[in-house]
């Protein structure tokens, strides 16, 4: 006996990878609703089969440019859903529908659900850019962090290459005092021992 498996929605979000808003749009659109369920608290359960039909819908939406009205037709065509999920999601809140049905012509609903589905898909877009732009702030904490550890040990370079040159003037001048003593009190009497005699023959000579 099979027993059937159900996630919840937050679950689902997670493993595809969307937010739970868009996942709830999603619903709408592409699972049947004995495919979902609402707990007590309100919250959906999606079933393997409706998962898998999520899953799908994701591939596709990564692997192209298909809107969401676009991706349900193809689903159709294939046989993956059923026709009545179109009709359920162009009339969802039936309601405001019933409302202005009676006044309302085909074209004018035809742009609503246009409409509709064009904020369903700049929602998705600027909710997966807000994803890029947080990695791009830690991308960019990271590289600050890094110019910043480079500028530290510049610094600490530049005040190492000072303090060896300021040794090495130092050096320099204690060699130059060193030469200048020396210098100044070395012998002045001659090492070759030639000039001792020649001096010697010279005073006895006179």
């Amino acid at each position: 006996m099979d027993i059937q498996v159900w996630m919840a929605s937050k679950e689902v979000a997670d493993r595809l990878d969307v937010h739970v808003r868009t996942l709830r749009n999603w619903l709408d659109l592409f699972v049947p609703a004995n495919e979902r369920l609402k707990n007590p608290q309100g919250h959906y359960l999606i079933s393997e089969a409706g998962f898998a039909l999520l899953k799908e819908v994701k591939e596709r939406k990564d692997n192209g440019n298909s809107s969401l009205r676009e991706i349900q037709r193809q689903m159709i065509e294939e046989g993956l859903i059923q026709e009545e999920m179109l009709i359920a999601s162009e009339l969802s809140g039936t309601e405001e529908v019933a409302v202005t049905a009676a006044s309302s012509s085909l074209e004018t609903q035809s742009s609503r659900r246009d409409v509709e589905f064009a904020f369903q898909e700049a929602l998705v877009s600027f909710q997966q850019e807000l994803t890029q732009l947080r990695s791009m702030n830690q991308m960019q904490t990271t590289i600050l962090e890094k110019i910043a550890e480079i500028e530290e040990k510049q610094e600490f370079l530049r005040l190492e290459m000072r303090r060896v040159t300021f040794e090495m003037d130092l050096m320099q001048q204690r060699l130059t005092r060193r030469k200048e003593r020396f210098a100044k009190h070395q012998p002045r009497w001659s090492l070759n021992p030639f000039r001792w005699f020649s001096r010697s023959n010279q005073a006895a000579e006179h």
